[in-house]
């Protein structure tokens, strides 16, 4: 009985000492770990202030992996998105030959130029040719191309037409054979600017006509002699208009027999007195 008992004491008195060596080695390992802790902090707070310099801070950085399909077949559908939002790219395109179509040969192009579905564009840019007078644009158009394909001379009944009606002068051109384009005079000489016209399925390339074939052949073109009849039809009247090789003129006349055809390129008519800076009404 003594022996069960001291047996007894002696197992919890070895309990309590292994307890007793537990708790101080764990109290030794945190106070170890603190003291390695603040050694850290001191030290490198002693080495940042002997720098003179605080590291910046930086956004974290994604690291790409070769083998992350997942991220390449993302970005994949993200550039096809992109690619097909984007508007369909217009084809390059030359203008490399023209032919003007003549008064006689009209006839034979009218039904083709009568039935083509046109685009326009009209002169409302900032372009040399948009800003100049027709006129002045009529000129240069007799020298680089010219007599027009079409005039009043060619439109019959012109003062039982409508305003919208009246084509002062129309020029018919072919474009690398097969391209039917028109220039359009739909103000009359007092006015800036011409109308051109393209067959639609080329509307995409109508900038790159009107500039390197129509402003091209202009603006280095000079100015030659021309006559054409106008008529006005806010006034109701006909004039005599053109550009006698030193000057503009716009002379009032009669209506004018045009079974005669066009006007002679330097007939000689009285002129009359038009409104000041000769502007239309």
């Amino acid at each position: 009985m003594n022996l069960l008992r001291y047996t007894v004491v002696f197992l919890v008195a070895t309990s309590l000492a292994q307890t007793t060596i537990a708790q101080q080695q764990r109290s030794s390992s945190e106070l170890l770990k603190h003291y390695v802790q603040a050694r850290t902090v001191f030290l490198a707070t002693k080495d940042g202030n002997h720098a003179s310099f605080q590291l910046t801070y930086r956004q974290p950085e994604t690291l790409y992996l070769p083998g992350d399909t997942v991220r390449s077949w993302l970005e994949g559908l993200e550039h096809k998105r992109l690619m097909d939002a984007l508007p369909e790219p217009i084809p390059l395109f030359t203008v490399s030959s023209w032919e003007k179509i003549s008064t006689v040969r009209a006839q034979a192009y009218d039904k083709d130029f009568r039935s083509t579905q046109w685009a326009f564009t009209g002169s409302s840019s900032r372009s040399p040719i948009d800003t100049m007078r027709t006129a002045e644009v009529r000129s240069r158009f007799e020298s680089a191309f010219g007599a027009p394909t079409l005039t009043l001379a060619e439109l019959p009944d012109t003062e039982g037409l409508e305003r919208e009606e009246i084509i002062q002068f129309e020029y018919w051109f072919l474009l690398n054979d097969s391209i039917r384009v028109a220039v359009l005079d739909v103000n009359g000489p007092w006015d800036r600017g011409v109308v051109l016209a393209a067959d639609q399925r080329v509307r995409n390339h109508l900038p790159i006509i009107k500039q390197d074939f129509l402003e091209r052949m202009v603006t280095e073109a000079q100015r030659a002699p021309f006559t054409d009849y106008y008529y006005n039809w806010d006034r109701r009247s006909w004039y005599l208009t053109g550009f006698d090789g030193a000057s503009f003129f716009d002379r009032r006349i009669e209506a004018p027999d045009m079974t005669a055809g066009r006007p002679g390129p330097f007939q000689t008519i009285e002129p009359v007195l038009l409104p000041a800076a000769n502007e239309p009404n």
